[in-house]
């Protein structure tokens, strides 16, 4: 029995199937699996945000120093405008991030941070987690904790035992 689905109605073809004439078949969902701790970290950590081919060179010069001062980039982006000698208005500048970045700049600038963070947390351990939190520039350690647990789904004293404990097996 040839079944052509555009002729027949949903009814129909659950009758099929509860006859056995017609058979369900699925198929495993293409999962990727990283194979390594390490790879899922440096999924995670990646700060280079995929941009367009075309960028606009003033939202890549905007990315650019966010990502080579981490923790010194305060949330004003009048100022990080006049800084950098851009003529637009933080309202525009956030407005040109957003469209050639998709991602706010505010959340950019925070996965920047806690990125920073969670490369400190691998590279020491003898580090207070609160001198940590100051250099990502957070003022308030509870609110980096928030924030990490938030985006890696682990609090930092618990990223930096995981990584230690890999690190030991490895």
């Amino acid at each position: 029995m040839s079944l052509d689905k555009q002729n027949e109605s949903p009814a129909s073809i659950e009758r099929l199937i509860a006859e056995g004439v017609l058979m369900m078949t699925y198929e495993r969902p293409d999962v990727r699996i990283l194979c390594t701790l390490h790879a899922f970290w440096d999924r995670c950590l990646s700060k280079q945000s995929e941009a367009p081919a075309g960028t606009d060179w003033r939202a890549r010069k905007i990315t650019d120093f966010i990502d080579s001062h981490p923790g010194k980039v305060r949330w004003n982006l009048d100022d990080i405008c006049k800084q950098l000698g851009l003529a637009m208005s933080g309202r525009q500048a956030r407005r040109v991030f957003r469209r050639v970045m998709r991602i706010g700049f505010k959340e950019y600038l925070k996965k920047s941070r806690l990125g920073f963070a969670a490369e400190q947390l691998k590279a020491t351990t003898t580090v207070p987690i609160k001198a940590i939190a100051a250099d990502a520039g957070y003022e308030r350690t509870a609110e980096f904790g928030r924030s990490f647990k938030r985006l890696f789904l682990l609090s930092p004293t618990e990223f930096r035992t995981v990584w230690d404990k890999n690190k030991l097996v490895a």
